[in-house]
C-alpha cells in the first residue's frame, strides 16, 4: 500500500500531526490516507509530463532535505521547528500539484469537516516526508521517466483503498486524473511528448491514418474485382496493380490534409498577451477573448456581460461535459491575474428555474476547482435582463457578468 512512512512509524506520525495541526487523532487517522491519495495523484500526473518529472528529479537531487528535523518529528515527542519541513513540502507541492492546493484544501476540508488551515498544514508535512522517502527508499523509481511511470501506475489502484469514492472523485476532478487512471504500464511505450496531446489532435491523426488505409484498400479492391480483362491493355506501363504515381499522389494528398488541419488549428486560435508578457492562448470565438480585453483595459468601467454558448450540459442531466474544461481553466487563470474582478454566473435550462440554479452552482464549483476563490463568484437567477440567445439551445448557454471591485460604491 502506498504511504509516506513505514507502518511502524504511522502511529507516532498520527500523534505528531494531531499536535501540529490542532486536530484530534481520530480526525488525523481519517485525513492521513486522503493526504496520501492527493500525493499519489500528483505523482501519477507526472507520468504524462516529462518536464515536471525532470523538475521533481532535480528537486530531490539538489534541494537539501531537512532530514534531521524530519527524523526528530517522526521519533521524538519534543517540539520540532517546522519551518524547514513546511518549506520543503511546499516545494514538493509546487511540482506535483501546482496551483491546486488551495482548491483541494477548501473543498475537501469542507467535506471532511476540518479546518482548511489544518488540512494544508498536514498536507505540507505529508509531501515533505515523502520527499525523504523518495530519496531514501523509492529513489530507483527516478532513474528514468518510463521507469517512474511503471512504478507509480502499478500503485494507482491504491487510490481506491486510501479514501472513499466521493473523496477520490473530488481529488480526480481537481487534479484532472481521469486520463491517468485509465493508463496501464504498456501504454507508456506510446507516450512520445512531454505534454499531454489534446484529444482533438489525437483523433485527427488517427482519422487521417484510417482514411489513408481505407483509400488504399479501395484502390486494391477496384483493381482486383471491378476491372474486366477486356479493359486491361497489357503493356509495361500498366503491369503494376497500384501505379507508383498513384501512391505518390496519395501521399501528397495525406500530407496536404495534415498541413490543412494544422492551418485550421492556427486560424482558430488567438494568442493574447498579459501586461507581464505572459501568453494566453484561447479559441478565437471564445468569450475569453473579450474577457482578456476587459481585464487589461483600465478604462473599462462598466460590468461586462458575456453570453457563452461553449458550455455544454448533459442531455439528461446537469453535468458538465469534459470538453468544456479549457473554458473554466483559462477563465480562472485570467481572473486570478485580475484580483479586482468578480464574476456572476447565470445559467439557463429548458427544464425549470431549479435546474438552472443547479447548473449555475455547478459552474461555480467548476471554477473553484480550478483555483478561483468562491468569494469572488455569485450565482444568479435568469431574469428579463439576463436571457439566453434564441438562436442557440438555451440549455447550453451561461451568462457571465464580470464587475471590477474598484468601481463599486
Amino acid at each position: 500500500m502506498f504511504g509516506v512512512v513505514d507502518v511502524d512509524q504511522r502511529g507516532f506520525l498520527v500523534q505528531q500531526l494531531a499536535v501540529f495541526t490542532g486536530e484530534k487523532e481520530a480526525k488525523i487517522e481519517e485525513l492521513l490516507p486522503v493526504w496520501e491519495a492527493i500525493l499519489l495523484g500528483g505523482l501519477l500526473k507526472l507520468v504524462r509530463n516529462r518536464i515536471r518529472f525532470n523538475a521533481l528529479y532535480n528537486f530531490i537531487l539538489q534541494k537539501p532535505i531537512p532530514e534531521q528535523r524530519m527524523q526528530s518529528f517522526l521519533s521524538s515527542a519534543n517540539v520540532v521547528e517546522m519551518d524547514e519541513i513546511l518549506r520543503y513540502g511546499e516545494g514538493m507541492m509546487g511540482i506535483l500539484i501546482p496551483d491546486k492546493k488551495s482548491s483541494i484544501a477548501m473543498i475537501l476540508s469542507r467535506s471532511l469537516n476540518c479546518k482548511s488551515s489544518s488540512f494544508l498544514k498536514g498536507l505540507s508535512v505529508v509531501f515533505s516526508l515523502y520527499g525523504l522517502r523518495l530519496k531514501e527508499v523509492d529513489y530507483p523509481a527516478l532513474k528514468d521517466w518510463k521507469g517512474f511511470g511503471e512504478y507509480f501506475i502499478d500503485q494507482k489502484d491504491d487510490l481506491n483503498a486510501l479514501c472513499s469514492t466521493k473523496v477520490l472523485l473530488s481529488i480526480s476532478e481537481i487534479l484532472l486524473l481521469s486520463d491517468i487512471l485509465k493508463l496501464e504500464m504498456t501504454h507508456l511505450d506510446h507516450i512520445e511528448d512531454d505534454r499531454e496531446i489534446p484529444a482533438s489532435r489525437f483523433q485527427l491523426k488517427h482519422l487521417i491514418y484510417v482514411l489513408g488505409i481505407l483509400l488504399l484498400a479501395g484502390i486494391v479492391i477496384w483493381y482486383t474485382n471491378f476491372r474486366t480483362d477486356e479493359g486491361i491493355v497489357m503493356n509495361p506501363e500498366l503491369e503494376e496493380l497500384i501505379p507508383v504515381d498513384s501512391l505518390n499522389k496519395l501521399n501528397d494528398s495525406l500530407t496536404r490534409a495534415v498541413l490543412d488541419s494544422n492551418a485550421l488549428k492556427n486560424d482558430s486560435i488567438s494568442l493574447l498577451t498579459w501586461p507581464d508578457g505572459s501568453l494566453f492562448e484561447v479559441p478565437k470565438k471564445s468569450i475569453l477573448v473579450s474577457l482578456h480585453t476587459y481585464l487589461i483595459d483600465s478604462t473599462a468601467t462598466a460590468p461586462l456581460e458575456l453570453l457563452a454558448n461553449e458550455v455544454h450540459f448533459g442531455e439528461s442531466s446537469d453535468a458538465l461535459q469534459a470538453s468544456d474544461s479549457y473554458l473554466f481553466k483559462l477563465m480562472a487563470s485570467a481572473l486570478n491575474k485580475s484580483k479586482q474582478v468578480d464574476v456572476k454566473v447565470v445559467a439557463f435550462s429548458d427544464s425549470d428555474d431549479k435546474s438552472a440554479m443547479k447548473r449555475g452552482f455547478i459552474v461555480k464549483n467548476r471554477l473553484v476547482g480550478e483555483g478561483l476563490s468562491q468569494k469572488r463568484i455569485e450565482v444568479g437567477n435568469a431574469t428579463a435582463d439576463y436571457a439566453p440567445d434564441p438562436s442557440f439551445a438555451s440549455s447550453n448557454q451561461v451568462m457571465f457578468i464580470f464587475s471590477k471591485k474598484t468601481l463599486l460604491k
